[in-house]
């Protein structure tokens, strides 16, 4: 083949594989994108709707906000905890799962903000309100009283006091026993709920640093973390030192809340850390559908179901 015949039959192939590979990029963004151009979640992308409320809202209420009926496809379900005595989410997975609801499974731990007190807590207490500004001390409803057999008892499930070394590894050892006990398969992230700080003392750093690496240890689940935004590089940081000390690769899963920047179709690396899974950006707010009121907090996730394996 002469010279100049060669040259155009290479300008041929470059046009023709140009228009391939146009066509091909045309195609991948029709693939992806909704009429509106708006990411379509159901093909995978990086933002998967969903909520978390304290207590079970019962199975007709979880039947009946079923997407498409809401947009949510997966609910955070917590397990009875030291700072979350209400087990109405106990028992639940199997027919959660069934509906075809995706789950984030919950432990609220030992916290360290105001008003907790140092002793047992009385049975009025129903919950910590926010405290002023617009980062929240406690999510409402979420820390819950003891049952009425711990209060006669006297026994401190919830105090700032517990905030040790021992105690992250009995909480540890509490979660992943009942996470088991629930039915989840090996695998499931459990996150441990670390609820807003102004500063974050050695005590907090030293319990989620042993309750991170008791979960290590256990081997039968992954640990994950609920933080502030305000605290989440700090924390972050700190759990990487923990999985180092153990000589154990990877990251646990993480869970930002904040409302700065939300909205329900951005993904969880909007929130400004490249590592986070799940974005929680709405609080306390009555959602109805299909005839059904619930007081929510509205999230994002990378996955359908964050505590998957």
């Amino acid at each position: 083949m002469n010279q100049s015949r060669k040259r155009e039959v290479c300008r041929q192939w470059v046009t023709e594989s140009r228009a391939i590979a146009l066509l091909a990029a045309l195609a991948i963004v029709a693939c992806t994108e909704s009429p509106t151009g708006v990411p379509n979640p159901s093909l995978g992308a990086n933002n998967h709707p969903g909520f978390d409320t304290s207590i079970f809202p019962g199975d007709a209420a979880m039947r009946a906000w079923l997407k498409p009926a809401s947009p949510y496809e997966w609910v955070g379900y917590y397990l009875q905890a030291p700072c979350h005595r209400d087990p109405s989410w106990m028992g639940q997975r199997a027919i959660l799962t069934s509906m075809g609801w995706g789950l984030a499974v919950l432990f609220v731990g030992q916290q360290t903000f105001d008003g907790l007190p140092d002793v047992q807590l009385p049975p009025s207490f129903n919950r910590l309100m926010p405290i002023g500004g617009s980062l929240p001390r406690a999510r409402e409803g979420v820390v819950t009283p003891p049952t009425a057999a711990e209060a006669q008892s006297g026994v401190v499930t919830c105090s700032r006091t517990l905030l040790t070394t021992e105690q992250g590894n009995t909480d540890a050892i509490d979660a992943v026993t009942k996470t088991a006990s629930e039915g989840f398969p090996g695998g499931t992230v459990i996150y441990l709920d670390i609820e807003h700080m102004d500063s974050i003392p050695a005590s907090m750093s030293a319990y989620y640093r042993a309750w991170v690496q008791q979960v290590l240890a256990d081997g039968r689940f992954r640990p994950g973390i609920y933080v502030h935004k305000a605290n989440g590089a700090a924390i972050y940081d700190g759990v990487q030192r923990a999985y180092a000390d153990m000589n154990v690769s990877g990251s646990a899963v993480f869970w930002v809340t904040t409302s700065s920047g939300f909205s329900i179709d951005k993904s969880p690396q909007d929130v400004g850390f490249p590592w986070a899974s799940i974005w929680q950006g709405i609080y306390e707010v009555n959602q109805t559908y299909n005839g059904v009121t619930i007081n929510i907090d509205v999230d994002v996730a990378a996955m359908r179901s964050p505590s998957n394996p």
